[in-house]
């Protein structure tokens, strides 16, 4: 039986072991922005907070609507009327219908106005959720693609300097170059093994922020599509993003809705001198039940009780006309009532200081909001045009260090350049080509926040943005050149040096 279930068991293995030695799936921006629409909590948050202010509007409304109450009362009694009266008990019953229609209540108009505004509020503070949702997650995404682009870097340098270290310990044994050759490139080696741990840990930080938003782990990210072109800002005049911005911003808005909103409780603290008028109409109706001695509730309610009302033997003739008293009452008004407020302490007059102060405070974080708008849609403005400038001085950048690399190998095979500056030509290629990637990454960053700055960021940037991603090919970013096929001088030199490590000094003509 044993023999039977071993190869199972290897064959689960060895699926199992195929499965973990697959790459990591790629996911795009597009396919973890649907995810994050409905796993973001601070979305989530904002969903709810958008639904519960919704319902200021209602209430507010309630208040110029008809006010309808009932109650209903039942109670059962006992009487003592002394002097050898006996003790008589009974039931009574009675409802009352009431109905308030107000009229005039202007600081309950002023309440609606104030609904509205809630709603506005509300509404403008979701739509600046959705917009801050995608500047996040932009964010955190190109952070995290910024953090492979370094983690591929450090892993192909090491493995580049790796080369160079055992190179240089191949001529160090044969005598063609000193010992310094091999420390500095072991010395350089084990900066790249701390460098790809720093990268590693990076990319893990940067990828758990990126989990936090979309609600599951992600493992690797779409990397920008070679040559995929950078948008300039349209329109490309700052003035026009910073004016759309100091109107359109959606802190601006909602303090604009705040100001009017703390003018309408201005007007409402001041309605509190006004009368209010209401019309009001009530029905009720009670039952007593018949004091009969021994029974009080004879004729209760037309037959509610016993409707026993024989007396005892003995009962006093009081007693007897007593316990006939049933009685039943409806009464219905109708009217207008008028409430005018004479003093109330001075509260009115506070009350109207305090929102005037209170106005004073929401008009100054207008002004804020307006000037804060302005600032970071010229700061986004300039990001995305100094960006692209920066991405084309970057490109020429790394054609020049890719170009010393070329030349620093072949003077090294050539022998009139050392280890040393191979490494330090490598390391100037790779700066350069990870500046120019996190230079992109920025650039698009900025360009979501200036259209976030001017509340004009939908979905469909998300979608334009997605488009410029493919899967990673770190081939583009981590390639280096190949080193010419020359042969070392230090080989034909090495019978003409004079001691173990040193190359033979040219001959001066």
């Amino acid at each position: 039986m044993m023999r039977l279930r071993v190869p199972v068991l290897a064959a689960t293995l060895a699926l199992v072991c195929a499965s973990l030695a697959l790459p990591a799936q790629a996911v795009g921006l597009s396919q973890l922005y649907d995810e994050a629409l409905d796993n973001d909590s601070q979305l989530q948050s904002a969903r709810a907070s958008l639904a519960a202010n919704s319902e200021e509007l209602p209430l507010a409304r309630a208040k110029l609507l008809p006010q309808v109450s009932a109650s209903l009362t039942g109670s059962r009694q006992s009487t003592d009327f002394g002097g050898g009266f006996p003790s008589s008990y009974g039931n009574s019953n009675g409802y009352v219908i009431s109905l308030t229609q107000p009229l005039i209540h202007v600081d309950s108009w002023y309440g609606y106005a104030q609904g509205k505004l809630a709603v506005a509020s509300a509404q403008a503070s979701f739509a600046q959720a959705r917009q801050d949702l995608i500047v996040r997650l932009g964010q955190a995404y190109f952070d995290s693609l910024s953090a492979q682009d370094s983690l591929a870097i450090a892993r192909s340098q090491k493995t580049s300097i790796a080369q160079q270290l055992e190179s240089a310990r191949r001529s160090f044994e044969v005598g063609n170059t000193t010992i310094t050759d091999t420390n500095e490139a072991q010395a350089r080696y084990d900066q790249a093994v701390s460098q790809e741990i720093a990268a590693q840990n990076d990319l893990a930080v940067k990828l758990a922020s990126l989990q936090q938003i979309v609600g599951h782990p992600v493992e690797q990210v779409d990397g920008l599509a070679a040559g995929a072109p950078l948008p300039p800002p349209m329109p490309a005049d700052i003035n026009e993003w910073v004016d759309a911005a100091s109107d359109g911003n959606y802190q601006v808005v909602l303090k604009q809705i705040a100001l009017d909103n703390a003018q309408r409780e201005t007007s409402k603290a001041k309605a509190g001198h006004l009368p209010t008028v209401d019309l009001v109409a009530s029905r009720s109706r009670s039952s007593l039940g018949a004091a009969g001695a021994g029974n009080f509730g004879g004729n209760f309610g037309g037959g509610f009780g016993s409707g026993d009302n024989t007396l005892a033997g003995g009962t006093p003739a009081l007693a007897a006309e007593l316990g006939n008293l049933g009685s039943s009452y409806t009464n219905s008004t109708i009217g207008v009532q008028v409430t005018i407020p004479i003093f109330a302490g001075g509260a009115t007059q506070s009350r109207v200081r305090q929102t005037l102060a209170l106005e004073d405070q929401a008009s100054a974080d207008l002004d804020t909001a307006r000037r804060n708008a302005a600032l970071s849609a010229r700061q986004a403005f300039l990001g995305v045009v100094s960006g692209l400038a920066q991405v084309r001085a970057l490109q020429t950048a790394e054609r020049s260090a890719r170009t010393s690399l070329e030349s620093n190998l072949l003077g090294y095979q050539v022998g009139v350049r050392i280890n040393i500056d191979v490494l330090n030509a490598q390391d100037q290629l790779f700066s350069a080509r990870r500046d120019l990637a996190k230079a992109r990454y920025d650039t698009l960053i900025n360009s979501l926040k200036l259209k976030a700055s001017t509340a004009n960021l939908t979905d469909e940037d998300v979608l334009q943005l997605s488009a410029l991603l493919s899967p990673i090919d770190d081939g583009a970013l981590t390639a280096l050149p190949q080193a010419p096929t020359v042969p070392h001088p230090g080989v034909a030199a090495k019978g003409a040096a004079g001691k173990l490590g040193r190359r033979a000094l040219p001959q001066v003509q």
